[in-house]
């Protein structure tokens, strides 16, 4: 009896790993579209555009205003700075989520939400999630 638990529990470990599947790689954002809006998401209150103008630090409701006003593009990408999940979870619900409501409202059809890292360009930063 003895000797037939220690067999199972030395297999109980190859058992347990053998079926996990590794978490998917992380895909590298990279530039689709030279006209698309950049927005950083400085937290959840407060949000810049880097591209295709520059503009200061404002609230999101002030800056969704500005938004309205530039030309219309099919891209847009939202770089969420201090974004600590390794995945979507409830940070990118309560941030994210605000976000692709208004775009979509104001017609943007793909919407890329990165993994910020202080920087402005877009290009290499890790993709959370997008919509197409």
């Amino acid at each position: 009896m003895i000797k037939n638990l220690l067999l199972a529990l030395t297999a109980l470990p190859f058992f347990l790993t053998s079926c996990a599947t590794p978490p998917p790689a992380p895909v590298a954002f990279h530039k689709i579209d030279n006209n698309m809006l950049v927005i950083r998401s400085l937290d959840a209150r407060t949000s810049q555009i880097v591209q295709p103008i520059t503009s200061p630090k404002e609230a999101d409701d002030k800056l969704l205003r500005l938004a309205m006003s530039l030309p219309r593009h099919q891209t847009a990408v939202v770089i969420l700075e201090n974004y600590t999940e390794s995945g979507p979870g409830d940070q990118f619900r309560d941030r994210g989520t605000p976000w692709f409501i208004e775009l979509r409202q104001l017609g943007y059809q793909h919407i890329y939400f990165l993994q910020g890292r202080n920087v402005t360009n877009p290009d290499g930063l890790i993709t959370i999630s997008q919509y197409d």
